[in-house]
């Protein structure tokens, strides 16, 4: 609750008012200066307007807007070059605007987990339906294919991530006994119980029926066990989130026309749609102590997509991501989904491809990051399935890509 205090400053004192009186003498004189001024300064304020409503050729941030609900615009940066394909400036602004505002509403609406929607099925809503059979967006049906093809369970550890998420609210370490496992035995117990229903496709798993129509199947069991529990999330990609919105972000776009540039997530996930000649750079971090360090640049040409797990905080947005204990430890968004920890076998990692979606890199470098200890074997896998990775082991850059 905010706090209020009585000021005891002692503030200027102005001096009184001095009243003037004008007299009627050269009134319609004064009129008509008075309605020039008003005419030259409504002229001025729409010339103002017209130039900081006209974009610039070049390379420009395309801003989502907000007019028709919220969107998950405020999580990305996409940077375009306009005018670069002949179409006036303001015309291709306008057109650009308004398909990525469109894209990141229907994001923001298809992988939200706490709340419905009347035009779009979201993940809370087939979480709230269990066992029935929704048609959902092309876009999620796809985000659903692609987990499965994987194997990855991320997206079924719902429970946990619902409960854990406030831990990053917390604003000292003596709260953290409701929501951190590292902190509470019962708590580790209670993520475990859940993580062994997640893991488990015989008592929760996501039915492909064809034509975008989908069924979660929760067993009876795990049914009575929410019911104690108090569960309500049984969906939730976590971490994963913005990779999946990423590639729904670039694809629209990318099917639009809207090609000349690159979609970033303030979390590490990076779309970028551009083919012509031309390098891109992406700054890669380290961290010594408790501060990040940039180690490295990785330039890359597109299109491309990159994932860049950190397991420290980077920018503000890091702060619902990241805790930091005063014993200087931090808690992270990346857990283990076998027992509902957060884990890091490294301080961040970095993969790239040229014809993956950022879904399927994360979920690729997510059981190598995600780990106790690092190994390079997997990474040195990848790279042979044309998966590049970069990292810092014993203070230098480490990459998979065969250098020049």
């Amino acid at each position: 609750m905010g706090r209020t205090a009585k000021d005891n400053r002692d503030l200027p004192h102005p001096k009184p008012v001095e009243k003037i009186e004008l007299s009627d003498r050269n009134a319609t004189g004064r009129f008509i200066a008075a309605a020039l001024f008003l005419l030259v300064g409504a002229g001025a304020l729409v010339y103002a307007f017209r130039q900081l409503g006209t974009p610039e050729a070049g390379w420009q941030a395309i801003q989502a807007g907000t007019g028709s609900g919220p969107t998950c615009g405020e999580e990305f940066v996409f940077l375009y070059e306009l005018g670069a394909g002949g179409q006036p400036v303001l015309t291709e602004s306008r057109a650009v605007t308004a398909e990525y505002t469109k894209a990141c509403r229907k994001a923001f609406q298809m992988f939200h987990t706490s709340e419905t929607f009347e035009d779009t099925v979201s993940l809370c809503e087939i979480s709230g339906r269990p066992n029935q059979e929704l048609e959902v967006d092309p876009a999620l049906y796809g985000a659903f294919a692609a987990v499965r093809e994987e194997g990855d369970r991320t997206v079924y550890l719902g429970p946990v991530y619902a409960r854990y998420g406030d831990l990053f609210y917390c604003t000292d370490d003596s709260q953290l006994a409701d929501f951190d496992p590292y902190s509470s035995e019962e708590v580790a117990r209670e993520y475990a119980a859940a993580a062994a229903y997640a893991m488990d496709p015989a008592h929760i798993d996501v039915e492909l029926l064809g034509e975008n129509r989908v069924r979660l199947r929760v067993s009876e069991e795990y049914l009575a066990f929410a019911q104690r529990e108090g569960i309500e999330r049984f969906l939730d990609f976590g971490w994963m989130r913005n990779a999946f919105a990423a590639d729904y972000l670039a694809q629209t776009m990318a099917e639009a026309g809207f090609t000349k540039g690159s979609i970033s997530s303030i979390d590490g996930f990076i779309r970028c749609l551009d083919g012509r000649e031309g390098s891109y750079s992406l700054n890669l971090y380290d961290v010594e102590g408790e501060k990040p360090v940039q180690a490295g640049v990785l330039e890359y040409q597109g299109p491309m997509s990159l994932v860049s797990l950190r397991a420290f905080p980077l920018n503000e947005g890091d702060r619902q991501r990241c805790y930091r204990l005063r014993n200087g430890e931090l808690r992270t968004m990346y857990l283990d989904p076998r027992d509902g920890r957060c884990k890091n076998a490294l301080n961040a990692l970095t993969c790239y491809a040229g014809d993956r979606t950022c879904a399927q890199l994360a979920m690729a470098a997510a059981p190598i990051f995600i780990a106790d200890t690092f190994e390079t074997g997997p990474l040195e896998r990848l790279a042979e399935e044309g998966v590049y990775a970069a990292c810092f082991r014993n203070g230098a850059l480490w990459r998979t890509e065969p250098q020049p």
